[in-house]
């Protein structure tokens, strides 16, 4: 009998929930609470749950992240679940991670420039460790040219609704 090896994990640095608390994304200027939420599936891919709210609504984007290595390296590509998102792709990877925070960065798409998102374990992160991240930017290659642009989306909420 031969038993197909464990499909590989995607890591702590990704399962659970996270809170974009800086972004170059244009995309969380009109929209606030941004959080992403990574649950690992049994076949190797992750599930992507996007929650935010706008004009005072709660929104869901529900999408698959599944690995992928290119010329960048290691990284994922998300693919859309819902009727509008389903034709959807992008690429994306984790550039660096920590406990508490991790920073990605993610492609080009039809409708969303390229940029980099901070991502942290808590909606109101401790500002200290933040600038302390930030200024690790520069450093990190594939960040540097979108550090500049970074703002903090609006967190109105301590954490997610349940």
């Amino acid at each position: 009998m031969i038993i197909p090896p464990e499909p590989p994990d995607p890591g702590p640095e990704m399962n659970g929930t996270w809170y974009v608390v800086r972004t170059s994304l244009p995309f969380w200027r009109t929209r606030t609470d941004p959080a992403i939420s990574y649950t690992p599936l049994p076949d190797g891919r992750v599930t992507d749950t996007v929650t935010y709210r706008r004009a005072g609504r709660d929104q869901v984007v529900i999408g698959v992240d599944s690995r992928t290595t290119d010329d960048s390296g290691d990284g994922w590509i998300w693919r859309g679940l819902g009727a509008v998102t389903r034709w959807t792709s992008s690429r994306w990877r984790m550039l660096a991670t920590e406990a508490d925070w991790a920073l990605s960065s993610f492609a080009r798409t039809p409708f969303t420039p390229a940029g980099i998102d901070l991502l942290w374990r808590s909606p109101h992160p401790d500002e200290d460790r933040v600038a302390e991240v930030l200024a690790r930017l520069p450093s990190i290659a594939e960040a540097a040219p979108y550090a500049a642009r970074l703002f903090a989306p609006v967190h109105r909420r301590s954490s997610l609704p349940s």
